[in-house]
């Protein structure tokens, strides 16, 4: 190598070195300076072009930081600390497959490093492959018992399963590591609460917001869990918190409204967002009417679909697409912000329905394909199958198998795109599919609301039908976890928010053919009735 270019490289690390201290020191000017002075030296200086990524990315420079990392990348592919460090910035933009590639190389790599496997481990969970997230979780503690990070991932990805007691005791370990935990510490309240264990869940979300005041996910859960147990004054204020970070519409409103007092809502103009599902939706409207009788000007930023289906409840909103925020208002809020903003208690829920109906002439139509003799009873068993909107509140249809004894019923599906010829034999003869006609245009619920009008019974999952149902008045069973969502609170059989419908919760376990098989005998119990 000639003098020149050894002299070229010592300076070139020099500036390198320089920038590391002024970057240590938290002159982050400085250090960038001095990083430039090395590239300018040498530009496939790869050190210098990963530390330039680092800083970047450090300074909130996402695409910088990633043309530095490949760049340096191009010039030494075998350094799986920049790999690394390339699959950090990639998970923080919601990369999740990019940033398991970049992960795998570095443990290729490293295959000793743990902290590899455990970002691999969290990149496998965002991706839903939870199994290998927990395979990965083990071999980073086998490699590093110490490695706080990894328990927190393990406890995650078990959570995501189902498989909470496991999850609990991965969050205790992360938690035995690293006693001011405040992430392993919400997840221990999230099992504890999924087991059962509210007192306890209680405790480790006060001990996550003693430790982190502002972090967002202990305030939502620990709101969901006042909610579960009934205390709403304090529950939808944490419940205001239930967006990942970054993903709030706008700020929290402080409007509160009093429908007791129409006076004071009369003219007002109040923008109300879809925030959540379309259950929630349905669920949720029902304080759009009320603002709408009480006088407001109500614009509805919502999807399309919905709109001829809440448009049966009779009250006039003005529509506009979900992301259209614009214009000026006295009140800007979520429709899941709307029971904290009118104060709702357990017992002021305002539970009056029927509030959405069907349109009479598809009910004609409907009553036509459904006309026959028996019990009509509308099964339900799958909702959002995503594993981050919780799964575990569907079921496989098997577990309808005791309705098929039953004599005298009829049952149609409610759930659309199954296949047939995956159901037990005796679901299959029994179930009369009808869903190639329900909802075939661009509007959602029109056909199923009317085949729900037609039907003695609906028994559904925890999903869109049952809110539906619900808000139509119509008789709704509904099947629930052990541990149900919140709005269902606890051991309640009857439902503050739809009064024509009953929960029948799981045992301990979740065993949804019991469940099933306890409703089929309720349903053998109370024919032939008019109302269920």
């Amino acid at each position: 190598m000639p003098e020149t270019t050894r002299r070229d490289i010592a300076a070139a690390l020099t500036f390198l070195e320089a920038g590391m201290r002024a970057h240590a020191e938290g002159r982050l000017d400085e250090a960038m300076a001095a990083i430039d002075a090395a590239l300018r030296i040498e530009p496939d200086f790869p050190e210098a072009l990963s530390f330039a990524g680092f800083i970047l990315q450090d300074r909130g420079h996402a695409l910088g930081a990633m043309k530095f990392y490949d760049r340096a990348l191009a010039v030494r592919p075998d350094n799986a600390q920049i790999w690394f460090n390339r699959g950090i910035l990639l998970s923080e933009a919601h990369r999740a497959a990019d940033a398991l590639a970049s992960f795998e190389r570095a443990c290729a790599l490293q295959p000793r490093r743990a902290d590899y496997h455990s970002n691999r481990a969290a990149a496998l969970h965002d991706l839903g492959r939870l199994a290998e997230a927990v395979d990965a979780c083990g071999q980073a503690l086998a490699l590093d018992a110490t490695q706080s990070k990894a328990a927190l991932n393990l406890g995650n990805a078990l959570m995501r399963l189902g498989r909470y007691r496991e999850a609990r005791t991965a969050y205790e370990r992360a938690i035995e590591i690293r006693p001011d935990y405040a992430l392993a510490f919400c997840g221990l309240g999230i099992v504890a609460k999924e087991l059962g264990f509210f007192d306890e869940a209680m405790r480790a979300f006060d001990k996550a917001l003693e430790l982190a005041p502002e972090s967002e996910e202990a305030l939502s859960n620990r709101g969901c869990l006042q909610l579960l147990l009934g205390d709403f004054a304090q529950g939808w204020e944490g419940y205001e918190y239930r967006w990942s970070r970054g993903a709030r519409p706008f700020p929290i409103s402080s409007a509160r409204f009093d429908c007791a007092s129409p006076a004071s809502l009369e003219g007002q103009r109040i923008l109300v967002v879809n925030d959540h599902g379309l259950g929630d939706t349905i669920q949720f409207f029902r304080y759009v009417i009320l603002l709408v009788r009480a006088g407001a000007t109500v614009t509805f930023s919502g999807p399309s679909k919905m709109r001829r289906l809440l448009a049966s409840s009779g009250v006039s909103v003005v529509w506009r697409e979900e992301s259209d925020l614009s214009g000026s208002f006295d009140a800007m809020l979520p429709i899941s912000s709307l029971p904290r903003a009118f104060g709702t208690r357990r017992e002021t829920i305002p539970a009056s329905t029927p509030y959405l109906l069907a349109e009479p002439e598809r009910v004609a139509r409907w009553r036509e394909r459904l006309k026959g003799e028996g019990t009509r009873i509308g099964l339900c068993w799958q909702g959002n199958v995503d594993f981050r909107v919780d799964p575990r509140r569907s079921f496989a249809p098997e577990a309808f198998l005791p309705f098929t004894a039953l004599e005298g019923v009829r049952l149609f599906s409610l759930q659309k795109g199954f296949d047939r010829g995956r159901l037990p034999e005796a679901l299959a003869c029994r179930l009369e599919n009808l869903t190639e006609a329900l909802d075939t245009g661009t509007d959602a619920f029109i056909d199923t609301a009317a085949m729900i009008a037609e039907l003695d019974l609906v028994v559904t999952c925890d999903t869109s039908i049952a809110h539906l149902a619900g808000a139509m008045g119509r008789p709704v069973w509904l099947a629930l976890r052990h541990v149900a969502e919140w709005r269902w609170l606890t051991e309640r059989r009857d439902s503050p928010w739809y009064p024509t419908m009953r929960l029948f919760r799981c045992r301990e376990g979740d065993d949804w053919q019991a469940l099933a098989g306890e409703m089929a005998a309720e349903v053998r119990a109370r024919r032939p009735v008019d109302k269920w």
